[in-house]
């Protein structure tokens, strides 16, 4: 008798796991006691060798590698071939339709979940895309298809998914690895060459149009003028500092600030800063706010889609018109005269918020219970 299995088919392969890996595990984890179903993962071979597939083997997560490419229903049931999944979960976009090839051609009993963590894009062609691909085949096969964020879920209901099918379920983090020690604080500081008078601001810039690199910039230039006790830190690679590098603001600031490199735990990092900025163009959702914001820190954040109704409703979050960098420098300069106590205020509240709200076993819990309900409607 093949075993029972919930299979999840990830297009992911990053350097490091972050939340969507621990996220991963605190579900398996979930489905293993309440459920007593086992997990499986099934990854593009980018991921071989990555250090995060050794936290699946410490928690008994089953794992196999396919192909980066559209056709990859016979590695799969290779894969699965002493397996018998009772949910099918696609995670992001590209292999949404192997899950609904595999139901037609081998796990016919199989649920199907397409789990959408980032908006698709908004030109014609992919709507178009969009539509069939929901219209035509996830209404008539599949079960629910998740939406991580407003923007995300206003995309697959505008694109015609069916009424009940669509599911609004946001991120979750674990809050217990946000805790803000002041003696990591110290540390963190100290390695990055801050001193502790220095006030400092992060952004993190992987994808530097996106994620409005050259907005925070320009806003640093304004506040750097002013106020030489500010620094300024831009998370990213080569990427990120070749963008960078063409901004004509950069060059007044000097060591003001500086690109990093990403590191694999973003809670260390994000310890040692004063203030979190987002400046992103576009969203599914924001896990860096989040987790910042568990974190107790103050967020300054462009108005998108998604944040108003997500974080944006917490006091310790201020947000600013999308690319505006003069508000932005407005709101940073506004940072720069709040006292300890205001700022220790606002990012109590920031973690208050996150707390009651996007804990990661409240997003198993949800997730957990849409599978019991999907595995009972096929007993």
């Amino acid at each position: 008798m093949r075993a029972p299995i919930i299979c999840h088919i990830c297009d992911y392969g990053s350097e490091y796991g972050g939340a969507f890996i621990e996220s991963l595990l605190f579900l398996s984890r979930y489905c293993r006691d309440k459920l007593q179903i086992a997990t499986f993962c099934v990854f593009p071979d980018r991921a071989r060798n990555r250090s995060w597939l050794s936290k699946l083997d410490e928690e008994g997560v089953g794992y196999g590698f396919i192909p980066h490419k559209r056709n990859v229903v016979g590695q799969v049931r290779s894969l699965l071939s002493d397996r018998e999944p009772l949910v099918l979960h696609s995670h992001f976009y590209f292999f949404d339709l192997t899950t609904v090839l595999l139901k037609f051609v081998a796990f016919k009993n199989a649920g199907i979940v397409w789990h959408y963590h980032s908006r698709s894009g908004r030109s014609v062609k992919q709507r178009i895309k969009d539509a069939l691909k929901i219209r035509l085949l996830f209404n008539l096969l599949g079960d629910h298809c998740i939406a991580v964020g407003d923007g995300v879920f206003r995309d697959i209901t505008d694109a015609g998914l069916a009424p009940g099918k669509s599911i609004l379920i946001y991120n979750g983090v674990n809050t217990d690895r946000f805790l803000n020690k002041h003696e990591i604080y110290l540390e963190v500081r100290k390695d990055l060459g801050i001193s502790r008078e220095d006030l400092v601001f992060m952004l993190l810039g992987w994808s530097p149009l996106v994620k409005g690199v050259d907005v925070f910039c320009r806003a640093a230039e304004e506040i750097g003028r002013k106020y030489k006790h500010c620094k300024f830190l831009v998370v990213g690679r080569d990427r990120t500092r070749e963008f960078v590098s063409h901004l004509s603001c950069v060059s007044k600031l000097g060591e003001s600030l500086r690109v990093i490199d990403p590191v694999e735990d973003f809670s260390i990092l994000v310890k040692g800063v004063d203030i979190f900025v987002s400046a992103s163009r576009s969203e599914g959702f924001g896990y860096a706010v989040i987790e910042a914001m568990a974190t107790e820190k103050l967020i300054l954040c462009s108005d998108i889609v998604p944040v108003r109704q997500t974080y944006g409703r917490s006091k310790g979050v201020w947000l600013y018109p999308s690319e505006n960098w003069k508000m932005l420098a407005n709101l940073m300069e506004q940072s720069v005269g709040l006292s300890s106590d205001e700022k220790q205020f606002l990012g109590l509240t920031n973690r208050e918020h996150v707390i009651e709200n996007y804990s990661i076993d409240q997003w198993s819990e949800k997730v957990g219970l849409l599978y019991k309900q999907m595995i009972a409607r096929r007993k």
